[in-house]
Formats: structure tokens, C-alpha cells, sequence
């Protein structure tokens, strides 16, 4: 009987499992659970992040075929040839680049300005690991977390998943939330609109700066509002003021115990600055990242045991024996 490619793929599919996009699903999946457990401050968050994107794109592009994921550079035929199911000496895959270029093609909703906003977090993963250099220092979760988050909703379309699968629920809000694409109207006017109030300020005598900023300047660093909504006190960008930025607590880091006391660092996700100082006004995840304020804010609250664990103590009687008779 004659063998055909699709029954050579099917007779030995076994032996490249892990070529498979199921396979590359569950990488990603492991890959998101650390992204999502890791402090986000510049330098795991991102990394992880890199691995998450390559992952679940090489499963976007293995569900189409196998093939897609073979690099053919040099001798590259064992490397397509394993995608069919063909035993092969350490078969490799492409790399990020070609990953994230090849998506454009088999992936309706994954565009040009995807492939380079992906291709930022890994070719910076690789200065991280590969070079002197300290890649994510500054490179703040506002730059890339949306275009992340918005990869990984399209790329888990596709996939025919969920979202809340792979980042979990609470994090799959924040993502459909915060995911929407740089627009240059609003880039425009949110710097205009930053100037504006800039050349305000500027035109204030010290001491009527001063006044405002009595009156006008939040009073507290953290304040609660209402269910997961926090304000904390922010620096302005237009006159560098103490203004309120909105935030929603999306997860908490795990406890760390330091001495009597258990510390708990809290994430939150920016949603609106107001200054009153200057009016600034800023909207939603596109213009606070305009103006550098959607990077991802924590908090550490210092917990009793006795509180944190819901504990009521047994008020202590010296009178008892214990039990030494």
C-alpha cells in the first residue's frame, strides 16, 4: 500500500509530541503561571512574559501544521521532516522572529504592529540573557503589557481557548480590559493635552503653585474607594504634582513571612489620573500609557499572623498547668 505524507504523520505523530499545539498550549500555560506569579517590576515579569508569547505562538502556528514550526535553516530537513513525523537528532524550532512574522499570515487578527510589539519583549529577552546589558531596566510594564495582553487574546482565539485558561479569571479581565491598540489620534492628543497643561503651571507664580498644590494634592499615598478600586498618590506628568491614579486590584503576590509579621504585595492595574492641580485628565489604558503611568503598581501591607490567618488567640491564664500534674 502506498504511504502518503498525512499517513506517515498519523503512523509515527508519537515521536514529535511535543511538536504538537496541544503540547505548546500546556508550555504556555506554564509559562503564563509564572509571568502571572512573578513581581512585576522590570526584570521577570518581561522575561517570562517573552516565553509565554513564543510558546503560544509556536501552538497558533503547529495547530495549522507542525511544519511551521521546523527551522529550515541550513540543513533543515530533518527539522521539517520530524514535523511529519519522522525520527530526527535533536530537531529544532524557528526562532521568535520568524515565529511572530509567520503568525501574520495564518492568523486573521495578528498584525504587522503585533509581530513588532512581540518581537520588542523577546529581542530584549535576548540582551537580558546574552549580553552585559540589563535589558528591562527600563522598560516598565506599561510599555508592553497591552500589546502582550492583546497578542495572547488573539493568538487564544485562534486557538479555539479561553483566556481565562490560561491567565486565569481575575487576570483575563484585566487583559480584555487593557488590550486595545495604540491609536496616534489619541497619542497626539494626549501629549497636546499634557503641554497644555504644563504651560498652566509654568505661568504660575511659586507661590500660587505652591497654594494649589496644599489645596489640590491628594493627602494620602493609598486610598480605597469601593469593591477593587484603590486611588494612590502619582507624580504628574505635566507639573509634576502629586496626582490620584485610579487602580484595580487585580491579584495578590504570594505571603512572605519576615520576622512576627506576614507581608502581602498586592497588583493593581491603572485606569484614570486626575491632577488637581494642573486638570490633567487621563482615560483608560491608552492614554495613561501615553503619558507613563499604566505600568502596574504594587503595594505591600504588613499583616498580623493572628489577622491574616483569622486566628483568635485564647487569652493566656497562668493558672494553667498544662497537663504537669
Amino acid at each position: 500500500m502506498e504511504t502518503t505524507i498525512d499517513a506517515l504523520s498519523d503512523t509515527r505523530f508519537g515521536s514529535m509530541q511535543e511538536w504538537t499545539s496541544d503540547s505548546l498550549w500546556e508550555k504556555a500555560k506554564l509559562f503564563a503561571g509564572q509571568t502571572m506569579a512573578a513581581d512585576p517590576d522590570p526584570t521577570r515579569f518581561p522575561l517570562f512574559a517573552s516565553f509565554t508569547l513564543e510558546a503560544l505562538g509556536k501552538a497558533a502556528l503547529a495547530k495549522v501544521h507542525p511544519a511551521l514550526i521546523a527551522d529550515p535553516r541550513g540543513d533543515g530537513a530533518p527539522n521539517i521532516l520530524y514535523a511529519f513525523g519522522v525520527p530526527t537528532k535533536e530537531p529544532r524550532t524557528i526562532v521568535a522572529k520568524t515565529i511572530f512574522a509567520r503568525l501574520i499570515h495564518f492568523v486573521d487578527e495578528f498584525t504587522s504592529e503585533d509581530a513588532n510589539a512581540c518581537l520588542i519583549l523577546s529581542e530584549r529577552r535576548n540582551r537580558q540573557l546574552h549580553t552585559g546589558e540589563v535589558a528591562y531596566a527600563d522598560f516598565g510594564s506599561g510599555q508592553w503589557l497591552p500589546d502582550f495582553y492583546r497578542a495572547l487574546d488573539i493568538l487564544t482565539k485562534f486557538l479555539g481557548r479561553d483566556l481565562d485558561e490560561l491567565l486565569g479569571s481575575a487576570r483575563a479581565q484585566e487583559a480584555r480590559e487593557t488590550n486595545a491598540r495604540t491609536d496616534k489620534k489619541i497619542d497626539a492628543e494626549v501629549k497636546k493635552r499634557v503641554a497644555d497643561c504644563s504651560r498652566m503651571v509654568s505661568a504660575l507664580t511659586p507661590q500660587e503653585l505652591g497654594a494649589r498644590r496644599e489645596k489640590k494634592a491628594p493627602k494620602r499615598v493609598w486610598a480605597f474607594q469601593q469593591s477593587d478600586i484603590w486611588v494612590t498618590a502619582k507624580t504628574c506628568p505635566a507639573c509634576q504634582s502629586k496626582g490620584s491614579l485610579t487602580v484595580k486590584h487585580i491579584g495578590d503576590r504570594p505571603a512572605e513571612i519576615e520576622d512576627a509579621s506576614i507581608f502581602v504585595q498586592s497588583i493593581f492595574s491603572p485606569r484614570k489620573f486626575e491632577c488637581g492641580v494642573c486638570g490633567l485628565l487621563l482615560t483608560g489604558t491608552q492614554e495613561l500609557r501615553v503619558a507613563g503611568l499604566a505600568d502596574q503598581v504594587l503595594r505591600t501591607v504588613e499583616n498580623d499572623p493572628t489577622e491574616y490567618f483569622d486566628i483568635e488567640p485564647e487569652p493566656y491564664d497562668p493558672n494553667d498547668d498544662y497537663g504537669n500534674d
